[in-house]
C-alpha cells in the first residue's frame, strides 16, 4: 500500500476557505481516482496553517492534487510513503 501525504500552507485568515476546497474538489477527485481506497483531512496548527489530506493507494498514485486558483493556499506539495 502507498499513503499519499499532501502538505499545504494555508494564506492568512483564509483556513476555512482551503478546508471548504478540499472537501468540494480534492476529495471527491480523489476518490473517482482508479486506485483510491481512503482519504482523511488533518488541520495543523501554527504559523502558517497547514492541511493535510492522506490518501491510501493500492498501486503508485498519478494524480496531481493541484491547488484552487484563488489564493487560498501559499504553496502545497506532496509526497509518497510505503507501508513497511
Amino acid at each position: 500500500m502507498i499513503v499519499r501525504m499532501w502538505v499545504a500552507h494555508v494564506a492568512p485568515g483564509r483556513t476555512e476557505d482551503a478546508l471548504a476546497w478540499v472537501r468540494r474538489d480534492l476529495v471527491p477527485r480523489l476518490l473517482l481516482t482508479e486506485g483510491c481506497m481512503s482519504t482523511e483531512i488533518l488541520r495543523g496548527t501554527g504559523n502558517p496553517v497547514r492541511v493535510v489530506v492522506t490518501s491510501r493507494w493500492d498501486s503508485p498514485p498519478r494524480f496531481e492534487e493541484g491547488v484552487p486558483d484563488d489564493g487560498v493556499l501559499t504553496s502545497a506539495r506532496a509526497y509518497h510513503f510505503e507501508t513497511v
